[in-house]
Formats: C-alpha cells, sequence, structure tokens
C-alpha cells in the first residue's frame, strides 16, 4: 500500500526543535508519507534558486511545487492562531489544488473554552 504524500508547512521558528519531530510523528503515526521543507537538500535549492530568481520565483520553485506533488497538506499555526507568510502562501496554493488540508494542533490550552465561556459566546452570538 503507498503512503500519502503531505508536506508538512510550518514556521521557521519551530525548526529542529522538539515540537517540529513531534509534528513529524504525529503525521507519520497518520500513516503519512512526510515531506518536511527543512531539509539541507531544500535550503540548497533555495540558495541556488536565489542566485538567478526572485524570492517569489523561487517559493514557487522549491516549495510550492512540492505542495503540488503532494496529496496532503499539514501546517502547524503559530500558538496564538495566526499563520505565518511562507506557511499562509503554501496554504492558499493548497487550497487552489483542492489538496487535503490537516491543521495540527497548536496553542490548544488558550484557545479551549470551558462549559461557562461555550454558554456565553452561544448567549453573545444568539444562539441562546
Amino acid at each position: 500500500m503507498t503512503k500519502l504524500k503531505v508536506y508538512y508547512a510550518h514556521f521557521m521558528g519551530i525548526y529542529n526543535t522538539p515540537q517540529e519531530k513531534r509534528d513529524i510523528a504525529t503525521l507519520e503515526a497518520l500513516g503519512l508519507d512526510v515531506f518536511n521543507p527543512n531539509m539541507p537538500e531544500t535550503q540548497a535549492m533555495v540558495d541556488e534558486s536565489l542566485k538567478t530568481m526572485t524570492y517569489i520565483e523561487m517559493f514557487d520553485v522549491v516549495f510550492f511545487s512540492k505542495v503540488r506533488e503532494s496529496e496532503v497538506f499539514a501546517f502547524k499555526a503559530l500558538p496564538d492562531g495566526r499563520i505565518p507568510g511562507g506557511v499562509a502562501m503554501e496554504l492558499k496554493i493548497a487550497q487552489e489544488e483542492n489538496k487535503i488540508i490537516i491543521e495540527l494542533p497548536s496553542g490548544t490550552h488558550s484557545r479551549c473554552m470551558g462549559k461557562d465561556d461555550t454558554r456565553e459566546y452561544l448567549r453573545d452570538i444568539g444562539e441562546r
């Protein structure tokens, strides 16, 4: 059985961290073949491409092409829920290509509401 290829988009600030390792382990546990852009060969492609291309051209050749080649797109937002610029550009390509999209949990401790918070929210939006 062939594994689905997943592009793992994440903020460069978590490259080479335990969080990156946990995210990759999660995706692999789902049976996915992970492409992690945080690889020396990818950085070499970036460096080489920038010698003759603009930043956006390089992004298309190096990163967007990998998003297009993958069946699944997984991304990690920042703990406050915002999506960094590079990840957002890759997400847009994944959406345009109708990829399966997975958002890896981030900042769930600050985003989870208790029963009372949920009831108050529902009252505020007119549902209760």
